[in-house]
């Protein structure tokens, strides 16, 4: 096995970058003890040197000429050997804190450190029992990107709310209602996730609550296929889910799709009622009137169309799919694309015959067949059993 090379000072700085880039954050919330890194600069054997004196030579001149921070130490040791005498050669690089090593990296990984060092300070100065504070360093690393990536006018601004949202109650206001002067509720939702989590360590232990900013209800798209169910005579409606909960319906089947031209496109059919199943937002499967009808689901021919899919049986057991097997995937092989994401975690509720058409997908390397692009009479002519 042949010896590990000398280490240059390009290479040494990228093993500092490296560790500045793993460990600041971690430096910043749990502290650090000095020193904060060291690298061996492996120097040669004399063996190497006798090998190769002129690499030798050219190694220890190019560290004796590196200019470096004067916080970064640079170890030398006398090497006596027998054949050449004794050298001096340099055996290691020292940082002692994180801005020493930010020092010696420069670049935008130091601003990284830097900007999220100081950050942890600021949001600290929000109230005095934050330094003391258990909670505070679990959500400060877990919102670490989003307080490094934040403009710093954006942060300065949502430090601001932080400390106004500290100072009043907030209970029951739409994001739409706060008074805060230059925060509109576009901002609002964008940093909504970070500012609760701040509220909740910060103030919401001594106010007794948290945040309490109410949300628009989820809302659900119908359309009745049945004139005779339809409520008041009305076909399509998109309402919120208390309201669908409670319109009263009785269909004889229930058919879920997943593409809303497709949901516009379905023809009068007795007893049935259709539901726009919004992607991964399954909230429709909460309706009580879904619970013991029978229930038909066409999604996309890709392994998301079947992640949902497993997903609305986890919580309606009777769900049968429709136009989600190798055949239609078969009969429309021209229309196949690529899947950007597919997803990868466990679908435990899939049939076999459904299992077997999503390892095809895989094997056919991701491929998708959108619900969009099946022949519509093929279609109806594969709906027409699941809708008697």
């Amino acid at each position: 096995m042949s010896p590990a090379p000398m280490v240059s000072p390009e290479a040494a700085r990228s093993e500092a970058r490296r560790r500045l880039l793993a460990s600041h954050r971690r430096w910043t919330l749990d502290g650090w003890s000095p020193p904060v890194w060291s690298l061996s600069l492996r120097p040669p054997t004399e063996r190497e040197v006798l090998a190769d004196s002129a690499a030798a030579e050219a190694w220890v001149r190019g560290w004796a000429g590196r200019s470096l921070p004067a916080d970064i130490s640079l170890d030398w040791e006398d090497r006596t050997w027998r054949s050449v005498g004794t050298q001096r050669v340099p055996v290691r690089l020292v940082a002692q804190s994180p801005e020493d090593l930010a020092g010696f990296v420069g670049g935008p990984e130091a601003l990284e450190r830097r900007t999220f060092a100081e950050r942890v300070a600021r949001i600290h100065t929000l109230e005095d029992a934050a330094v003391g504070n258990p909670g505070l360093t679990p959500v400060l690393r877990r919102h670490a990107d989003r307080l490094t990536s934040l403009s710093e006018t954006q942060f300065e601004r949502l430090v601001d709310v932080a400390e106004w949202l500290g100072t009043r109650r907030v209970t029951g206001l739409r994001p739409r209602q706060l008074p805060i002067r230059g925060v509109d509720s576009k901002w609002f939702s964008a940093h909504r996730t970070l500012l609760t989590a701040l509220h909740s360590v910060l103030y919401g232990e001594r106010a007794g609550v948290g945040l309490g900013i109410v949300d628009a209800d989820p809302r659900v798209r119908l359309r009745i296929l049945d004139p005779s169910l339809r409520p008041a005579g009305l076909e399509d409606l998109q309402v919120p889910m208390a309201q669908a909960a409670g319109l009263g319906l009785h269909p004889a089947r229930v058919l879920i799709v997943e593409n809303q031209e497709t949901l516009l496109c379905l023809p009068e059919t007795p007893g049935v009622v259709a539901v726009w199943g919004r992607g991964f937002d399954t909230a429709a499967a909460a309706l009580p009137w879904l619970v013991d009808v029978p229930i038909t689901y066409w999604g996309d021919l890709d392994s998301n169309g079947f992640a949902i899919l497993h997903r609305y049986r986890s919580h309606l057991p009777q769900i049968e799919s429709v136009l989600m097997d190798e055949p239609t995937l078969e009969s429309f092989a021209d229309l196949w694309v690529p899947e950007p994401k597919p997803f990868r975690g466990a679908m435990t509720t899939l049939t076999p015959a459904e299992a077997r058409t999503v390892e095809r997908l895989s094997a056919e390397g991701d491929m998708r067949l959108e619900q969009e692009r099946i022949d519509w009479a093929y279609a109806l002519d594969r709906l027409a059993p699941h809708l008697q």
